[in-house]
């Protein structure tokens, strides 16, 4: 499915690329009720396989958007099962930045999905506005994609279609990805027509157009696409024809991005190289390394730091608009840029004025001296579990702190070591006795080789925290004994009174076949009182 120009309304979320109209008898018009409670409103977009309307859910009193199989294509079975088929997989992924998929009903041969309607813009219209995005949005939106395929591959799925127009830049600040119309779970069949490519030519991995088995990675491979054109205004590949461009990612290696753009940090461009290796294993092997690669050196600390997130960890909402917004965040980032660089000039002279003072006979010098990091007061232990009922052997959280490692705090046994795509994790919030500067987590767990996520967040927004949106200050990956994490050279926040070890894999099965991780011992270290 060759990409090609959408006309979509700015205003509208929901986008399927292309301009064909379905003509046929049982075309759907305005004002028509769908299944007996979707009243269609307004058509906001077609595309080769379906359209997609503006309604109102008459049951629920919302409005919700419509991606309505175009009404020749609904005889198809294989393409009908596929359609309900994705749209059952699509809506099992709950998370902010993946627009929801509500149900799906036939009626008098329309079959229909019924998702989120939200108020946004694509990225691709962004672009043929702007051309290229400023390093520190690309990040950020970047970041949020990833969080959303993590998600998604968490629970199997494959979106195979990762392209700017899918992308929604939302009016709020939100990031979301659209249309999973041509995912597949992860291993199953395809039910596409023969010799028929599944994506759009210029975001398609090597082995898409090779027609091999396809994972996560090609997801990552054509966000690494994204990435590139954002920052450079043009896709890696360039050729005459469609079909040879698609090709010659077969052949070619991509220019250096900073040959385009020379501003690219250098670490990003290498992580740009990277997502978009030929060999999928030479890539990235998932979305949460490739957060790991863009929070880890990718953004200069002065840009980061200037750009202020939400207590959900989301963009900052606009006032109008997505670029307008962009501007608000990076006036700040300019200003503290070039306070940081006038702090740095101040402190260079004085470190000069230091030495040459220390250098005179008869003088003394006093030298500051940093004090190390002091043990943190852990005060209580809660388990964490927002997207489940709340509770995690919550009797036994103490245990994790009783600096007893004979004892620990169990999460509870799990069928798959992913949680079946019920949850993105799992967690144990500790809560300190100040608010403080966290710059080393030590934990003392089982050996099963177990991965998850830390974060420093405040109390009071613990309750609403969602750690798929936020940018955590350590990683813990495939741990299999005491681990200890500095997190002095984090970007991200890491000053609050709580510190959440975010359990997303629970590592390989106990001996009752099923999937938990222990943890019996934490330790802390910072500066108290920041």
């Amino acid at each position: 499915m060759d990409e090609v120009p959408n006309n979509v309304n700015a205003n509208d979320a929901t986008v399927v690329d292309g301009d064909e109209v379905d003509r046929s008898p049982l075309a759907a018009s305005a004002g028509q009720v769908l299944c007996g409670r979707y009243r269609l409103r307004a058509l906001i977009g077609s595309g080769g396989m379906a359209q997609v309307w503006s309604a109102t859910d008459t049951v629920l009193n919302r409005e919700v958007a419509i991606k309505m199989l175009h009404s020749h294509l609904a005889n198809d079975e294989n393409l009908v099962a596929r359609f309900k088929a994705e749209a059952i997989a699509a809506a099992r992924l709950s998370h902010q930045n993946i627009v929801g998929v509500f149900d799906t009903c036939t009626d008098a041969g329309r079959v229909a999905i019924v998702m989120e309607l939200l108020e946004a813009r694509t990225l691709r219209e962004h672009l043929n506005e702007h051309h290229t995005i400023e390093v520190v949005t690309t990040v950020r939106i970047a970041l949020r994609v990833l969080a959303a395929l993590e998600a998604a591959h968490r629970a199997g799925l494959v979106h195979r279609d990762i392209k700017p127009s899918n992308i929604l830049l939302c009016d709020d600040g939100r990031v979301k990805i659209a249309d999973f119309g041509i995912a597949k779970i992860d291993g199953n069949t395809d039910l596409t027509q023969a010799g028929g490519l599944m994506g759009t030519v210029a975001y398609l991995s090597p082995e898409q157009v090779a027609d091999e088995p396809v994972d996560g990675r090609a997801d990552l491979y054509a966000l690494g696409i994204v990435i590139y054109e954002c920052l450079t205004g043009s896709t890696p590949f360039q050729a005459d024809t469609k079909p040879a461009i698609a090709i010659k990612r077969l052949h070619a290696k991509p220019v250096d991005p900073r040959r385009i753009r020379a501003g690219i940090p250098p670490e990003l461009a290498r992580t740009i190289m990277c997502a978009l290796e030929r060999d999928p294993d030479d890539r990235f092997s998932s979305a949460a390394d490739f957060r790991a690669a863009l929070l880890n050196g990718s953004v200069p600390p002065t840009t980061v730091v200037s750009t202020p997130m939400d207590d959900t960890g989301e963009l900052p909402a606009p006032t109008t608009s997505f670029a307008r917004s962009e501007r608000r965040w990076l006036l700040p980032a300019f200003v503290l840029f070039l306070i940081a660089t006038a702090l740095v000039t101040v402190a260079l002279l004085l470190t000069d004025s230091a030495k040459e003072f220390s250098q005179k006979p008869g003088t003394t010098a006093s030298v500051p001296v940093t004090p190390e990091s002091a043990r943190l007061k852990i005060t209580e232990a809660v388990p964490f579990d927002p997207q489940g009922d709340g509770r995690e052997n919550n009797r036994t959280a103490a245990l994790a702190i009783d600096s007893d490692t004979s004892t620990a705090w169990k999460t509870e046994g799990y069928e798959p070591p992913g949680f079946s795509g019920r949850k993105s994790g799992v967690g144990l919030a500790l809560e300190l006795s100040a608010r403080s500067t966290v710059d080393r987590v030590s934990v003392t767990a089982s050996t099963n080789g177990w991965s998850g996520q830390l974060f420093v967040v405040d109390h009071d927004a613990l309750a609403d925290f969602d750690p798929s949106s936020a940018d955590p200050v350590g990683q813990l990956e495939n741990v299999s004994g005491p681990v200890a994490v500095d997190l002095d050279g984090s970007k991200a926040v890491r000053t609050g009174d709580v510190v959440l070890i975010w359990i997303t894999d629970l590592g390989s099965a106990t001996d009752d076949g099923r999937h938990r991780v222990e943890i019996a011992s934490v330790e802390l270290a910072g500066t108290p009182g920041a």
